[in-house]
């Protein structure tokens, strides 16, 4: 097994603090100018060390780019669809299911 620190930039005392005063993953790992998967290194190293669990917000988020977007009900069609089947953003219409269809039907057009 290798010997030595190679995490030269973990300093426990500066981690311990910023985790104290509610500092997020994407705060500290920039702070510290480390990736995320350095800082959970980093913060294994230091629940070792204080036999103590600590919480980073955000820390096991794997993507923030690309949070899925949730919507209460409906369906969401692309505008070049809707061009081709004639409905324009704005139009409302009723659903039916019919077998193992789907069928629109336009009730009121902006």
């Amino acid at each position: 097994m290798a010997e030595g620190d190679y995490n030269t930039g973990y300093a426990p005392d500066k981690l311990r603090k910023m985790i104290a005063e509610g500092k997020t993953a994407r705060d500290i790992a920039t702070e510290f100018r480390i990736s995320p998967y350095r800082l959970r290194e980093y913060l294994v190293m230091l629940q070792e060390l204080d036999q103590k669990v600590y919480i980073i917000q955000g820390l096991f988020d794997y993507s923030e780019t690309e949070k899925p977007e949730f919507r209460k009900e409906g369906i969401v069609f692309h505008q070049e669809l809707l061009e081709k089947i004639d409905f324009q953003p704005g139009d409302a219409f009723e659903m039916r299911v019919s077998g193992n269809r789907i069928v629109l039907e336009i009730i009121k057009r902006d």
